[in-house]
This record gives C-alpha cells, sequence and structure tokens, in this order.
C-alpha cells in the first residue's frame, strides 16, 4: 500500500491471481477444477482490511476468481498504472496489459514491486456454497471497506442474480448526522457501479426500500441473505415472516463488523461506519461557494445560519476570538423595534397600537402571537422587517472592516428565508437533531413539549438548510468537539483564501 500510495491514484483495483499470472496470460484446458469462489472470502476480507487508513478507493475484482477461464480484466474506469507484487520480465508485463486488461489509457505505465513474503494460500471459509439468487440490504453511505466486504460476501456467493435493498429517506430518521447522508438514488448508483466493477457477469437489481424487510418477504425465489453482526435478528425475522407466508426461509450468511484502526474523534465508533465518515467532514470545506462577483472581494462574508437551539451562537462567538468579526442579527433586530427607528413606525402603523406596552415599546411577545399561525400577516412582518435589518447589518460591515476585520461572521436564523446568501461569499450551518432541539427549548425557555415542536416544525427542515452550504458543523457532542470543528473550518478557510488569492496582501 504504501508504495502504491506514492502515486496518487483515485482508485485502485485489486486482481488477485491465486494460480499465478502464468495461467491467465496462457490459460490450459488440463488446468485443475477450480474451487468454490468463496474459499477465497477470507482473503478478500483481508486485503480490504489492510487498505483501512489508507486514503483510496479500493475494489477486489471477483470475476476472475469466479470463473479462472476468463482471460480479460473489465474495469469500469480506465488503467493508469498496474503494479505487479513480483518481478516480472519486461514482455510478461507488456503481454499483460494487451491481452488482459479491456481498458487502459494510452501510456499506461507498469511497476514491478518485489514481495519478499511471497503468496500465502487462502484461508478457507466454512460455507462454500453458492446460490442463484441472493439478497442484501443497507444504507451504503459513503461506500467503505465494510459496505465492500458485505457486497462481496454476496458476489462471492451468487451465480445468478444480486438483489440490493438500499434505505430511502424514510428509513434515516435514527441515523447520525443524516442530513448529510446522500440520496437515494446516488447511493444506489454508488452501489451498481461498485458491483459492476468486481464482476460484471451476474445479473444486478439495486431497489430502493423503504422498510427494513424490502422485497425478502415477498420474492420466494431468494435462496440466502446477507447480513451483518448487526443486522443478524432482521434477518431471522425475515425468515419467521418468509415461513409465516409459506416461504422457504433464506440461508442467512453473517459476516462480521470491521474494527476501525484509525479513529480520528473520540466521538466515532469503534466499527467501520458511514457516520465515522460524516462525523469527519464535520468543519471541512464540502464544496467551493459559488461566485459571488456582485460583492467586494474583502471583506469576506460569511453567513451563519441553523435551525433554533442549534449552537449557531456559540460558533460565532467562537470564530470571533479566533479573529472574525461578528454580527449577531439577531440581536441587531432588538434595536429596530425601539422608539424613534423607522420600523417602529411602520409596525404600529400596520399592526395597531396594540402592539405597545405602557412606555411605548413594541412587545415582540404581543406581535408574535399576532403573526404566529398566521401567514399573510408574518409575511407582512418579515417584508418589513429583513429589508430594515439588512440595511443595518451593512452599516455594521462598514464599521467592522474599517477596525481591521477583513473576515466577517453574519449569524442569522433568517439568511435563506430571507435571500441574504446571496449578499454573502459562503454559508455555513449548524445542525442538530429537531428532538434535541426541542430538549433544549424545553430546557432554555421553560417551554413544554408541545410548544417547543411547534417551533422546530415552523423552521425549515435541516436538509433545506445545508444545500449549496460550503460548511456544516454540529453542536450535538461535546463541548470541545464543536471548538475543534470550529477550529479546523478556519483553518481550512484560511488555506482557501490563500489559495484563491483573496488576502490582496491584508491580514486575514
Amino acid at each position: 500500500m504504501p508504495d502504491v500510495q506514492k502515486h496518487f491514484l483515485n482508485k485502485l483495483y485489486i486482481q488477485y491471481l491465486p494460480t499465478r499470472l502464468s495461467r491467465l496470460l496462457t490459460p490450459t484446458s488440463s488446468s485443475p477444477s477450480p474451487p468454490s469462489p468463496a474459499v477465497f472470502s477470507k482473503t478478500v476480507i483481508g486485503m480490504y482490511s489492510q487498505t483501512l487508513g489508507h486514503n483510496l478507493d479500493v475494489a477486489v475484482l471477483l470475476a476472475y476468481l469466479k470463473n479462472p477461464g476468463l482471460t480479460t480484466i473489465h474495469t469500469q474506469k480506465p488503467i493508469d498504472v498496474v503494479f505487479f507484487d513480483q518481478v516480472l520480465s519486461g514482455d510478461e508485463m507488456n503481454a499483460f496489459l494487451k491481452k488482459c486488461l479491456a481498458n487502459v489509457t494510452v501510456g499506461c505505465t507498469v511497476v514491478s514491486l518485489d514481495n519478499a513474503d511471497g503468496e500465502k494460500p487462502p484461508e478457507a471459509d466454512n460455507d462454500e456454497r453458492m446460490y442463484d439468487n441472493v439478497v442484501l440490504g443497507g444504507t451504503f453511505d459513503r461506500l467503505h471497506a465494510g459496505h465492500k466486504i458485505l457486497l462481496s460476501e454476496a458476489v462471492l456467493r451468487c451465480r445468478r442474480k444480486l438483489t440490493v435493498g438500499v434505505t430511502d429517506e424514510s428509513m434515516l430518521k435514527s441515523k447520525c448526522l443524516t442530513e448529510l447522508i446522500g440520496a437515494c438514488h446516488q447511493r444506489m448508483s454508488d452501489v451498481l457501479e461498485f458491483l459492476q466493477d468486481i464482476d460484471p457477469n451476474i445479473e444486478y437489481d439495486v431497489v430502493p426500500i423503504s422498510d427494513p424487510f424490502g422485497p425478502t418477504i415477498v420474492e420466494p425465489s431468494f435462496e440466502m441473505i446477507v447480513v451483518s453482526d448487526e443486522t443478524l435478528r432482521g434477518g431471522l425475522k425475515i425468515n419467521e415472516i418468509r415461513t409465516e407466508k409459506s416461504m422457504k426461509p433464506l440461508v442467512v450468511h453473517s459476516v462480521n463488523l470491521l474494527e476501525s484502526a484509525n479513529k480520528q474523534e473520540q466521538e466515532e465508533e469503534d466499527k467501520v461506519s458511514s457516520g465515522n465518515l460524516r462525523l469527519r467532514v464535520l468543519g471541512t470545506r464540502l464544496s467551493k461557494p459559488e461566485p459571488r462577483p456582485n460583492l467586494p472581494r474583502l471583506p469576506y462574508l460569511i453567513g451563519l445560519t441553523g435551525g433554533i437551539a442549534s449552537g449557531k451562537s456559540s460558533v460565532g462567538r467562537r470564530l470571533e476570538e479566533m479573529g472574525a468579526g461578528l454580527i449577531d442579527c439577531d440581536s441587531l433586530a432588538h434595536t429596530l423595534y425601539k422608539q424613534g427607528e423607522p420600523l417602529h413606525g411602520k409596525l404600529v402603523e400596520f399592526f395597531g397600537s396594540s402592539i405597545l406596552d405602557a412606555e411605548g415599546e413594541i412587545d415582540r411577545k404581543v406581535l408574535g402571537s399576532l403573526v404566529f399561525g398566521d401567514k399573510a400577516k408574518l409575511s407582512a412582518l418579515n417584508n418589513m422587517v429583513w429589508p430594515a435589518l439588512w440595511e443595518r447589518t451593512k452599516t455594521e460591515i462598514s464599521k467592522l472592516h474599517a477596525c481591521g476585520k477583513n473576515i466577517i461572521v453574519v449569524e442569522a436564523a433568517v439568511l435563506r428565508q430571507a435571500g441574504w446568501e446571496k449578499n454573502c461569499h459562503e454559508v455555513w450551518v449548524s445542525i442538530i437533531p429537531p428532538a434535541e432541539a426541542v430538549r433544549r427549548l424545553k430546557d432554555r425557555n421553560n417551554l413544554d413539549e408541545d410548544a417547543a415542536w411547534a417551533r422546530v416544525s415552523a423552521q425549515p427542515p435541516n436538509v433545506e438548510q445545508i444545500i449549496g452550504a460550503t460548511t456544516v458543523l454540529s453542536t450535538l457532542w461535546t463541548y470541545d468537539f464543536t471548538q475543534r470543528q470550529v477550529s479546523r473550518a478556519w483553518r481550512h478557510l484560511h488555506e482557501y483564501l490563500e489559495k484563491e488569492g483573496f488576502s490582496q496582501g491584508n491580514k486575514l
């Protein structure tokens, strides 16, 4: 792996040749009968296990293991470089490129590595049986080594057709950072591409599922289901239902979970998981910001938003501590309601004097009760408040820039709804699950359950908030973890601004 990584590859295909390369180059009719492909199960698992900690997209090709008579290796992506784990002659390596690879780039290079350890015989699996119709299911977000092992185990045991159920959005509510899970159609596409890479010779049916059972309790032709230790009980439950329906129970093949060899955060699980990978993107740059030709390059404006009780204020304060200018639009809005402000008179004229307290100031609670549940009145209020608030925000931006702040964070819960993201160079979003927001509101605002849920439900969902966001953060875990996310985001921001030349010689 270290030798391979020196070449900065995006994808690594591994073609295991247990019968040696010479047999692939010059197949003979007298070759002994091949073993069941399942005999290579532990070898394939071992290969994926050894790739943990290496930032490579790896696919162990299985078609040749299932049919040693094949002489051509097919891959979805063209091959730029071929590694051999033994010293070969130039003629042997060139012959392999010409005879055995169907998809190579012009100028494909070869590298011969001296594998001093030699080839070890595969450790046989206990169950070597093959089946015509195999099924399995999962979320398959950010396809990782654990997923690839599960899918490979199914392919090694499948002769004709493999069905894969991919959970749709309705089944993701209990997942960690569900907002960062890819769309179902994209996850299905990733699974299918991987499967067609490792064995293009069997039929695949990748389908969305909206319940834990999918087609397993209605399709009588299925013979085997592949599960993980974690989902074994679900496999057994499927057989209970099939038995009740007078359908033949499935052979259940369970695969051990893969332990994580390189936990990067203490909040991560001990197993290799998509949840860990989603945790690792918090505070990173998920995408390049959209160009904003209408804005000057400096000050560089970050729109910081998020749902109620999402912790965006604590994120903003931390950014301020690290050197950013900070504008709290919620606090700024309070000043617009004061007597003498133009907005004060507009609101009294529209809503009447009943919104005033004894001192003639606007009672925000009374005003809130008037517009809550009345879309027309709420829209009228927003149309008066939002333009005035942005004008005041621009004034504060100018003041902070004049004081030497070249990066300014505009913290606003209504950033998206008011359309202010177009006035910022990029958007950062702080998210927490709705249930956690409700818990915080009950503790912080002394609200009952129904009132707290009403407030949370009145806002755009997290999945909408993060659309187009450059950076996503979450305050769900410990204070220290939040601070590490913000520090990471600040560091990545500076690297981006320096690379793109935003500094213009100024201190950021």
